[in-house]
């Protein structure tokens, strides 16, 4: 694949396969059963909880706070996406459950994603500057609400390239910077992930999936939304979105769509909204992800910085990840924590080891510094 321009619209979720939408029509019944509740129950015992809708660059957006102690640091989130649903997933999961034994967490569905989706939402607002801007003012808010100084930032994916970027301009507001799945050039991306499936049909003689490449058009001003949905799909059958057990997950997953239409957390007007615009972030912020380098943008992070990267992860290259590590400008002391056998989701493939490096290794180093660099190889 050349990769000499780039693309004029690509309706992508980046990091995220959009394909999981397919099947909102069939469930869209379920959105005429389901009570209006925009509650978290399940929460309400907890030392620390806190719902908002706060006004975040002149935009009412969801602001999740939990905690089981009140002493605990405080670790704001970034998900994924751009505009992948967050408040149905993440609050709910295992790894977030027990992260709040150790961190108050921050949960903040970005401009554009789930309950912070409104038709108030000015378009002109979903750049890339922007969603920096909106992530100050989400750390100021949380530090003025907690009474905390600093906090801790974890990106994920999409939200690593706002992270790096945010953690390279503010570190005065931050104990440490960490991200799992950190992308740094989506557009090199886009060709190794091509690169990565045409390799592997090679060499297993998949025919469909090279007669399914073969109809892609390289050109990156062609290279269409159906195009990227079809490398994904493969990068999936491949494992490298997830590692392990792959095959007895579908790449379609309608339990993750029933989720976000039934889920008591989002409004039936949040579940139009998305039942509407699945596209809607991946297509305003197309055009900037795409000029994304964080080479240029973060060279340098004055804080700890911690790259968890999953062994085998394609979809948000491994191979960048490393690349960028290796030449990060970071005084403060850096350390990449290699998942062996997981690819783009470490905390949810080895949550054991992920747990362990979030609630013992990561505040250790942030506490007494770093002796060492971890520059283990990333082949």
């Amino acid at each position: 694949m050349q990769n000499n321009r780039k693309p004029r619209i690509l309706k992508l979720i980046y990091t995220i396969p959009p394909v999981y939408f397919t099947g909102l029509a069939f469930l869209f019944s379920l959105l005429i059963s389901c009570a209006p509740a925009q509650i978290f129950p399940e929460f309400s015992t907890k030392k620390v909880h806190h719902f908002e809708m706060v006004n975040i660059g002149g935009l009412k957006q969801a602001i999740l706070i939990n905690g089981n102690r009140t002493d605990n640091p405080v670790m704001v989130f970034l998900h994924g996406g751009p505009g992948f649903p967050m408040l149905p997933f993440k609050p709910f999961s295992e790894s977030m459950r027990h992260l709040e034994d150790q961190y108050t967490i921050v949960y903040w569905e970005q401009r554009g994603t789930g309950k912070s989706l409104t038709r108030s939402l000015d378009r002109e607002t979903m750049n890339l500057e922007q969603f920096v801007s909106d992530t100050r003012e989400v750390v100021d808010f949380v530090r003025d609400y907690l009474g905390v100084d600093k906090v801790y930032l974890w990106g994920h994916s999409w939200g690593s390239n706002i992270g790096a970027i945010y953690a390279s301009r503010y570190p005065e507001t931050l104990h440490a910077y960490i991200s799992t799945g950190q992308s740094v050039d989506p557009f090199r991306n886009e060709r190794l992930a091509y690169e990565f499936v045409e390799k592997k049909a090679k060499a297993d003689n998949n025919r469909r999936a090279l007669s399914q490449l073969a109809d892609i058009d390289s050109i990156p001003e062609n290279y269409t939304l159906q195009n990227a949905l079809t490398v994904r799909k493969w990068v999936y059958r491949y494992g490298g979105i997830v590692y392990e057990n792959r095959d007895e997950r579908p790449y379609i997953d309608l339990r993750e769509i029933k989720t976000i239409l039934t889920t008591p957390v989002y409004s039936l007007g949040v579940r139009l909204n998305l039942l509407r615009n699945p596209y809607f972030s991946a297509e305003e912020l197309w055009d900037d992800l795409m000029e994304i380098n964080l080479f240029e943008q973060a060279p340098r992070i004055d804080v700890p910085v911690f790259f968890l990267v999953g062994r085998h992860d394609i979809i948000v290259s491994y191979a960048l990840a490393w690349e960028y590590f290796e030449e990060l400008e970071a005084p403060k002391g850096k350390k990449i924590i290699w998942f062996e056998e997981s690819a783009h989701r470490p905390f949810a493939e080895e949550r054991k080891k992920f747990l362990e490096v979030m609630k013992q290794m990561i505040p250790e180093y942030t506490r007494e510094g770093f002796t060492i660099e971890q520059n283990s190889s990333a082949n």
